[in-house]
């Protein structure tokens, strides 16, 4: 965020530099609108587990559904996005974010996996792990 702010201020003084404020503030909003407001759009999708669903964007998927949970560090989530992606996997992954949790459907097809962004992976695989007994248990 800081850096976008930092080609807002450094965009404007350049194109707008030797014009007056006419054209600073345009440049400026526009810069922002561009740069700015992607990222706070962007950085607002949230990752909720709640009464056995997952809820990952605008995806959601019961917790039954799964059938592995798997923690990854930031080198594991770049291996899963680059060299071993699956085209047809679900993703919700934020840049800014390295950690992530691969969760692999009982159901391969159409997606066979998902792959969510999380500062703490360790929790949150741990949290649906137990939300899936949870629900096992009350069959």
């Amino acid at each position: 965020m800081l850096t976008a702010l930092g080609f807002v201020v450094l965009g404007t003084l350049e194109i707008g530099s030797g014009f007056t404020y006419v054209v600073l503030i345009p440049v400026a909003i526009f810069l922002v609108g561009f740069f700015v407001v992607p990222l706070v759009v962007n950085g607002r999708v949230r990752v909720r587990l709640q009464d056995g669903v997952l809820t990952a964007g605008k995806q959601s998927i019961p917790v039954t559904q799964l059938t592995s949970v798997t923690p990854l560090d930031r080198a594991e989530t770049r291996l899963q996005l680059g060299p071993r992606a699956d085209p047809a996997a679900y993703t919700m992954v934020r840049g800014w974010i390295g950690p992530s949790v691969m969760l692999r459907l009982a159901n391969p097809q159409p997606v066979p996996y998902w792959l969510v962004s999380t500062r703490h992976p360790d929790e949150l695989a741990a949290a649906i792990k137990a939300s899936r007994n949870q629900v096992r248990a009350a069959r």
